[in-house]
């Protein structure tokens, strides 16, 4: 077994990972997925606000997601998994 040691000079060869913004990237590109799968979702949250600034604040803001979610079709994913695993997960203990 070869052990190599590393001084402050030394970094091991080759590239072992993926970039800063590499990964940045990834993330927006998870959360942009999460939130067009939720939007309708959130739309509809946000229409059970208490009338005023904040409730209208909320639902402008997620208008468009709400369109964008309906048209691309995302929003489906989120009902599958709430028609079956949500379903699964809210049964109640049988103790």
């Amino acid at each position: 077994m070869h052990v190599q040691h590393l001084t402050e000079d030394s970094q091991p060869s080759g590239n072992t990972g993926q970039t800063v913004a590499q990964t940045c990237f990834f993330v927006g590109v998870f959360f942009a997925l999460l939130l067009l799968c939720n939007g309708v979702a959130m739309y509809q949250s946000a229409g059970h606000l208490e009338y005023g600034p904040a409730r209208d604040f909320w639902r402008m803001v997620l208008r468009p997601v709400d369109r964008v979610s309906r048209l691309t079709g995302l929003c489906q994913v989120r009902g599958w998994t709430q028609t079956t695993v949500g379903e699964w997960l809210n049964q109640p203990n049988k103790e």
